[in-house]
């Protein structure tokens, strides 16, 4: 009974790739091809009931009991919190950028991602980072990034701007447990999630990981996400060497997703709304498991950092970032630093940050709850969520968007990888076109008075 829990995880495609089940069971991830972590079932087989029993409470699609809110109850001192049903506890949030050195001009935003991380180690406050780097001497089958420490300001520059990229923690936990000390570690919401249910039942782990930073997230992509960006600007997946998701420039807007791919011979650059399947939100190449998430900004971790998309700071093409103080301990870094002028944050109330990241509120509120009722309609296992299903009153043009983003997830994943057998991109091309342009005409229907008022106070603020 305890092996069909996670039997229906990952059958169900509601795995997040995360590793922590591979940890405790003392196994490996594998990626599929889907370009997706999985751990093998197979390895699972002859588990005893107490380590099955891990398995299962890991994972983040199971056991709702330890959901968000009683895992930042174990976490954080709740009771000098606010609750916010958008954002989780908060002790502050501010929108901000950092002055000093080339954090952000080397950052995806307004550079907090790298430099927090560099001033706790200069505070001697960690041993090192556990976040996301280049894979190195990477193989035309190797993925483009995985989970790594770094222990010098150095190492921790080389990892710097965010990846939309599947990664998994296995590997970096069973490093951590044979050199316990005490470590920083930055993830998307289920990663920090299934990182806070580790550290209940793993001793070194929870003394090793003394803080955790959460990347806003609208989605997990795959690493074919990747390969078919690069694919659509001429270089092969089994010539991809080295990949970058948002490229900065004075002339390129905060919120553009221009990508720089490169090959042994060859670099390319392009708006990645401009590819097919490129446009993040549509859902293509993204985890199945993200349809059924509804933790926007990593509610479990001590500080959430991500893009502040509001009009007062768009007009700013080196990014603004958006920052949830859930520690002491960091509000204070943070206070102390803007004193001394090395950084400029501004006080941002609750709604600034949840209309900053509206579109996946959106997508993990109402578009959530439409989802899990046609779950429940068609008598399908989901996970069990804090959404309520068809809990939110739903005008019929979004729920045609839902259903179809999420047809464009399904029919994506399946496309991509029989064109990677057929090693040809415009069957992937051909395949999507059509339904992802009709999409995006009801998108821009549904959002045309949201866009129209958006436009304007981005002008008035220009």
């Amino acid at each position: 009974m305890n092996k069909n829990k996670i039997d229906k995880v990952i059958n169900g495609g509601y795995c997040v790739g995360c590793g922590a089940c591979a940890f405790v069971a003392k196994t490996h991830m594998e990626i599929n091809d889907y370009g997706e972590y999985q751990p093998n079932l197979a390895a699972f087989a002859n588990l005893d009931d107490c380590t099955l029993n891990k398995v299962n409470f890991v994972c983040p699609s199971l056991n709702p009991e330890f959901n968000e809110n009683i895992l930042a109850a174990n976490f954080l001192e709740t009771k000098n919190l606010t609750k916010s049903d958008y954002i989780g506890f908060y002790q502050s949030i501010y929108g901000g950028f950092v002055n000093e050195g080339d954090y952000r001009n080397g950052g995806t935003s307004g550079g907090f991602g790298t430099w927090i991380g560099a001033e706790l180690l200069k505070l001697k406050l960690i041993d090192g980072i556990i976040h996301i780097k280049d894979y190195k001497d990477k193989k035309a089958s190797d993925p483009f990034f995985t989970y790594q420490i770094s222990k010098s300001i150095d190492e921790l520059n080389q990892g710097a701007r965010t990846k939309y990229h599947a990664v998994e923690l296995s590997g970096v936990l069973n490093l951590i447990q044979d050199n316990p000390g005490k470590y920083l570690l930055i993830g998307v919401p289920c990663m920090i999630k299934a990182i806070r249910r580790v550290q209940l039942q793993d001793p070194v782990i929870n003394k090793s990981i003394k803080y955790t930073v959460a990347l806003v997230c609208g989605h997990l992509k795959s690493i074919n996400w990747t390969y078919s960006l690069a694919w659509a600007k001429g270089i092969k997946p089994k010539d991809a060497t080295t990949f970058r998701y948002r490229t900065k420039g004075p002339n390129i807007p905060a919120r553009a997703y221009v990508f720089t791919a490169y090959s042994n011979n060859s670099e390319v650059m392009e708006d990645s709304g401009n590819v097919i399947g490129g446009k993040f939100n549509q859902g293509a190449l993204m985890l199945n498991a993200c349809n059924f998430c509804d933790d926007v900004v990593g509610e479990t971790a001590d500080i959430t950092i991500g893009d502040a998309w509001l009009p007062k700071f768009e007009t700013d093409s080196k990014g603004t970032n958006l920052l949830i103080i859930r520690n002491t301990e960091i509000e204070h870094i943070l206070k102390n630093s803007f004193r001394e002028k090395r950084i400029s944050i501004v006080n941002l109330t609750e709604k600034e940050a949840k209309d900053a990241q509206s579109g996946g509120f959106r997508q993990r509120r109402e578009g959530l709850s439409f989802r899990l009722h046609k779950m429940d309609k068609q008598a399908k296992w989901r996970p069990t969520k804090r959404i309520e299903p068809n809990s939110f009153n739903i005008v019929p043009l979004r729920k045609i968007i839902y259903a179809m983003r999420f047809n464009v997830t399904k029919q994506s994943r399946e496309v991509f990888q029989r064109a990677l057998v057929l090693d040809d991109y415009t069957f992937y091309e051909k395949k999507m076109r059509r339904m992802l342009k009709t999409l995006r005409i009801l998108e821009i229907s549904s959002s045309a008075t949201r866009i129209i008022r958006k436009k304007i106070a981005y002008l008035l603020h220009k």
